[in-house]
């Protein structure tokens, strides 16, 4: 075995070690959500439809530890390959540095499309306004204070805080929604 094998040899064993240590950290949560061993965004493209598909190819990150660790470890397993066909060294290495960068980039977009997949839960937009539910925690009167109802929107049930214009609206109680205060806020009227 020459230099060059050796030394492929450890690059490879080596990240792939750091890439079975990343992968086992990432699915147990620990890896942290913004990878910040980013070093550059992929935002230069001219396919972008529209401002939300921006910015969700703004969280696409073309150059990170993990893109560096698979091209290392691809890379090197293809080039160690690619020697033992007799390839020249040369050629060996840049074989198998292109195949484990594209590699790293299909890793890449594979943990991209999974994060996307992620959300707080939070509902931002909604037409509240004649929404029904229920009280849920007695709604003092007019300017006394706040209480919640439960809403469904959409098949989910939510749970918001709630004032009245009128009297105070007692737990378990039908009302109505007239309008959305802010975020998490609905002005609300008892309904019979």
């Amino acid at each position: 075995m020459g230099t060059v094998e050796t030394v492929l040899l450890w690059v490879a064993g080596i990240s792939t070690g750091l890439f079975v240590i990343r992968l086992v950290l990432m699915f147990v949560g620990l890896d942290g959500a913004d990878d910040s061993g980013a070093l550059l965004d992929a935002t230069d493209t001219a396919d972008v439809i529209s401002a939300h598909d921006a910015a969700d190819l703004a969280d696409f990150k073309v150059f990170t530890l993990m893109t560096f660790i698979v091209t290392f470890m691809v890379g090197g397993w293809v080039s160690l390959a690619l020697l033992s066909m007799e390839l020249e060294p040369w050629l060996a290495l840049i074989l198998g540095g292109g195949i484990g960068f594209v590699a790293a980039m299909g890793v890449s977009y594979a943990i991209y499309s999974m994060r996307k997949l992620e959300h707080d839960g939070t509902l931002r937009e909604f037409d509240a306004k004649g929404l029904k539910g229920t009280c849920y925690v007695t709604i003092p009167e007019a300017g006394a204070g706040k209480g919640q109802v439960q809403v469904t929107i959409n098949g989910r049930l939510f749970t918001f805080d709630a004032v009245s214009d009128g009297p105070a609206i007692a737990s378990f109680k039908p009302v109505a929604v007239m309008e959305r205060l802010d975020e998490k806020t609905l002005r609300v009227c008892p309904t019979e």
